[in-house]
């Protein structure tokens, strides 16, 4: 018999088309879970992508409004329209009494806001070096008393400790009071051109005296150590103490016979200070003494030229058919360009008064660069009746 080999047919295990298909399934279930996986990814990832930019723009739209709102602040020195009405009404009320104009600019807003980086324990120890030497506010009166405490440690700086704050305050206290202090000569200066238009001539020259006293810092106009002082200043700088006497005399302003003046038309006063101390002045200029005047004039549209002496004339008038008060009538300032120059003249035109009559005019003139400097003189202001305008007693035909 022929015997033939032929291969036997391979048989397949049953198992191995399941296996396959799990294998296959799993690989699918791979693939899909990374590609979610890579999806849910890409959304965090775009989601925090997004609130990053969100944040981002809220920032932007943060600094944008803080350099716009920092842009519409007023300066830390700024005075608002509602504290010079404040000061100009204080002018009226309290303008002849240092102490409660003090006391009223103290409660002004922009004196509080510069004085509120003061700490607590800077404030309690002025008050402390201040007790018996100032009328201060209560301290629960907040800013008011703080911003009280700090000018009068500016006017009597001299009177109080070299060591005045606490180690850890002393800058920003001194930046406080300097601040403070600005701020307080502007206000003055203020309330003395409100109480020249409307106050009394007491309540003008107290105020004037107490600006004096703010820019040299100083308690008081009549404080005799105080005065003592500004005269040793002048000898260390060299300079010799101003002695002056004024005199004045008033006019029409467009001429006229006899210095007479019609009702309800200008006037001009003319103001003249004899200087005795001028031959000393020139002196002194000539070994380089400096002026003690701290201001620069442009009159008559020259060049800037330094102020060797300045000084405020206040000008008041009293008298008339009905007598009355003596009221304020406005003030001048005569400079003193040359120091060898015998005499500083100054000219104010002013309205003469609706009834006729003889009036005086009165003139003080004070110094802000040295206390206790002064000279008064007055001059008669003869007012007659306004002439009679023939056109208008004629009738209409």
């Amino acid at each position: 018999a022929n015997w033939s080999s032929k291969p036997a047919p391979s048989m397949a295990s049953p198992e191995e088309p399941a296996v396959a298909v799990e294998e296959v399934q799993d690989s699918a279930e791979t693939v899909i879970a990374t590609v979610v996986a890579i999806v849910a990814g890409l959304i965090v990832i775009v989601i925090a992508l997004g609130f990053r930019r969100k944040r981002e723009a809220e920032r932007v739209v943060a600094r944008e409004k803080a350099a716009a709102a920092k842009r519409k602040a007023p300066p830390p020195g700024a005075v608002a329209r509602a504290d010079l009405s404040a000061v100009e009404k204080l002018a009226r009320t309290a303008g002849a009494d240092p102490d409660a104009f003090l006391a009223g600019l103290a409660t002004t807003e922009v004196l509080g806001r510069l004085a509120s980086p003061l700490s607590p324990a800077a404030a309690a120890a002025v008050r402390k070096a201040l007790a018996g030497k100032a009328e201060l506010p209560p301290e629960g009166d907040g800013a008011a008393a703080v911003a009280a405490a700090l000018v009068h440690t500016h006017l009597r700086r001299g009177e109080l400790p070299a060591r005045l704050w606490p180690k850890r305050d002393a800058d920003e206290a001194e930046a406080a009071v300097e601040a403070v202090a600005e701020a307080a000569v502007k206000l003055t200066r203020h309330g003395f051109e409100a109480a020249c238009k409307g106050g009394s001539p007491e309540a003008a020259r107290c105020l004037l005296q107490l600006l004096a006293c703010l820019r040299l810092q100083r308690p008081a106009w009549d404080h005799e150590p105080s005065r003592r002082a500004s005269e040793e200043a002048l000898a260390d700088a060299g300079l010799p103490l101003p002695r002056l006497a004024a005199s004045a005399s008033a006019a029409s302003w467009m001429g006229g016979a006899g210095g007479a003046v019609s009702a309800g038309s200008v006037a001009m006063l003319k103001v003249r200070l004899s200087r005795a101390h001028a031959k000393e002045a020139a002196a002194a200029a000539k070994r380089g003494a400096t002026s003690f005047a701290g201001k620069w004039s442009t009159a008559n549209g020259r060049a800037p030229v330094r102020v060797c002496e300045s000084y405020t004339c206040l000008v008041s008038r009293r008298g008339g058919p009905a007598g009355g008060a003596e009221a304020m009538v406005g003030f001048l300032e005569a400079d003193v360009l040359d120091p060898a120059a015998p005499t500083a003249e100054a000219e104010l035109k002013i309205v003469a008064p609706l009834e006729a009559g003889e009036y005086e005019l009165r003139v003080q003139a004070l110094s802000l660069a040295v206390l206790g400097v002064e000279a008064s003189a007055s001059a008669s202001l003869v007012v007659t009746p306004a002439p009679i305008d023939d056109a208008d007693d004629l009738d209409d035909y």
